[in-house]
């Protein structure tokens, strides 16, 4: 996993917008030309916050966030390649700007804005930002405002089974094993913006 140093985060945020376009020839057939396709369960990467688009790629490089395709795709990406990469599309404007658009019950309202202690469920807005808009002063956090309702769905519910495990200090994973199916959908069509009912559950994969 990235370890940020001042070093790492220098790098990230000097990375040339301009470069990162003339690397993305080969994501383009997922991601489209600027990070921002229909597709249910391809994520979001316009406007996604540079430290967080830098981290995945690390991490697929690493093994230590697994996927077949993302790992042979980054396999010969330096760290330069990489920070070029995520200022590019973290310069990019999503095509849409629904996001968190949607009103959701008291429970998933509290838990977004107060957390949950009982549970020990911290609010989402203290690390993704105020309805999930972002928060570039935690480092590697992704914004949630206009991700994929799919997409969110199967991250959280691969965080809750261990599937996924590249969260620094387990804090997804801690987090997503207190939260119910019923949760883990309305969350997910709360941050995609999504109207009428939420997805019955989370995807299968």
């Amino acid at each position: 996993m990235v370890a940020w140093t001042i070093e790492t985060v220098r790098l990230v945020r000097s990375g040339d917008a301009g470069k990162g376009r003339t690397l993305q020839g080969d994501c383009s057939g997922c991601h489209g030309e600027t990070g921002d396709v229909d597709t249910p369960d391809v994520p979001n990467l316009a406007g996604q916050e540079r430290l967080y688009i830098f981290k995945q790629l690390q991490d697929y490089k690493s093994a230590s966030r697994s996927s077949p395709i993302m790992g042979e795709a980054v396999a010969t990406l330096s760290d330069r390649d990489m920070a070029d990469l995520a200022a590019f599309y973290a310069g990019q404007k999503p095509s849409h700007a629904g996001g968190a658009g949607r009103r959701p019950d008291r429970a998933i309202s509290d838990l977004v804005s107060l957390g949950d202690g009982a549970r020990l469920i911290p609010a989402c807005d203290a690390c993704h930002g105020r309805r999930g808009a972002g928060n570039p002063g935690f480092y590697g956090m992704p914004g949630l405002r206009n991700q994929k309702e799919a997409d969110l769905s199967y991250q959280l519910t691969t965080f809750r089974s261990g599937e996924r495990g590249n969260d620094v200090y387990r804090v997804m994973r801690d987090i997503s094993k207190q939260l119910t199916d019923a949760e883990i959908a309305s969350l997910a069509a709360y941050y995609s913006g999504a109207t009428g009912k939420p997805a019955g559950g989370p995807r299968e994969k």
